[in-house]
């Protein structure tokens, strides 16, 4: 792959790892949620249940950022494939557990 094919990648790779922060991530000091606003401009509910349940701007943000994280994955090695790999389930994992009890 030359390299300007790479860093095109890289660069929409980049683009959508931020895009999923963007529309999945709830603003705490705010409570506010982009992601929300376009759901609610396009006359569809953010929420599953009302204002309770599954977030689906978080869930579509998530399939975007691991859809980003892929593409950033081809114009790796296979050593640091690996080592993002591990970071970023461990992160879910992380992110999840503190999520689940504070």
């Amino acid at each position: 792959m030359c390299k300007n094919k790479k860093l095109v990648l890289r660069i929409i790779a980049v683009s959508l790892i931020a895009l999923g922060l963007v529309l999945g991530v709830t603003w705490n000091s705010a409570g506010y949620c982009i992601g929300d606003e376009l759901f609610i401009a396009l006359g569809i509910s953010p929420w599953s249940n009302g204002s309770s349940g599954t977030h689906y701007p978080a869930v579509i943000g998530i399939f975007v950022i691991l859809v980003g994280i892929s593409m950033l994955n081809l114009t790796l090695n296979k050593k640091t494939r690996l080592w993002i790999w591990t970071t970023v389930v461990l992160s879910l994992i992380v992110y999840y557990l503190i999520i689940t009890y504070m």
